[in-house]
């Protein structure tokens, strides 16, 4: 585990001198800069162990990203393995405005110096750019402007505020007791059930500083924050899906593989 740690952390290349707080924000924006969120291993009904050694070979060594129950173990072991103290959270995802939805998210509760901190490094074009105090509070962003809100002692929403648009909840959740097999059976449906997103949609997407990237089915949005703008396009063939997948999400996936992924986002619905 020690080497596949290390090998996470030389590949974020992040100033070695860094420490605390700023040691971990660095290495948050690293990784989602550098590791795609992306559904595509679900779609290709790849094996998708959480095992440890097995989510840094495919996460990290063969950049086949993931979604949040690889992304944010992967950032929780990294974290632990630095002596850091976290555990994991699972949270309701509101995108949809259900309040009902399942525990479907896992992120990382950080304590360090007496606080308390949300990092989430898996939630998609979405994905803060910043790990969030665990307290009322708002924060501005290039895309908009996040708040946390505590709603009760121990409850507490997660919303943002897209840059003028309305804003939306991402996800709620309390600090309840979570165990790794909590998060076995939220991964098991997220990547088997017939009613699952990404079971039925291609996700990808990278956030880089200024800029964001998502690839939803057959179409691909370029997100520029510094200027508030956006561009949309069609995906159209399986050479343009693979550039897009390869050389701007940084997905590591054969022409094979993707020529089957182009003709999943392209069946009847």
């Amino acid at each position: 585990m020690e080497q596949y740690v290390q090998d996470y952390l030389n590949q974020l290349n992040v100033a070695p001198q860094l420490q605390g707080l700023a040691l971990i924000s660095a290495l948050y924006k690293a990784h989602i800069a550098t590791f795609p969120f992306n559904s595509a291993n679900v779609i290709l009904k790849a094996n998708l162990s959480l095992e440890p050694e097995a989510l840094f070979d495919r996460v990290v060594t063969n950049r086949r990203g993931g979604y949040c129950f690889e992304h944010n173990k992967v950032f929780y072991l990294a974290l632990k393995a630095l002596g850091f103290t976290v555990r994991p959270i699972i949270t309701r995802v509101l995108l949809d405005g259900n309040e009902q939805n399942g525990r479907l998210h896992r992120v990382t509760l950080l304590e360090f110096q007496g606080k308390q901190y949300i990092v989430d490094v898996g939630f998609g074009v979405l994905n803060p750019r910043f790990i969030v105090p665990l307290k009322t509070t708002t924060i501005d962003a290039p895309n908009g402007r996040y708040s946390l809100e505590q709603t009760g002692e121990q409850a507490y929403r997660l919303a943002l505020a897209p840059n003028n648009d309305q804003p939306i909840t991402l996800y709620r959740f309390d600090l309840s007791e979570f165990t790794e097999m909590d998060c076995n059976i939220g991964h098991f449906y997220s990547s088997q059930h017939e009613n699952a997103a990404f079971v039925n949609n291609l996700v990808v997407s990278r956030i880089m500083d200024n800029e964001r990237i998502l690839i939803r089915n057959n179409q691909v949005t370029f997100f520029d924050d510094a200027h508030n703008q956006q561009e949309v396009f069609t995906i159209t063939s399986a050479k343009q899906l693979h550039s897009l997948l390869t050389e701007q999400c940084l997905v590591g996936l054969t022409f094979a593989q993707t020529q089957t992924l182009f003709e999943f986002i392209n069946r009847e619905r």
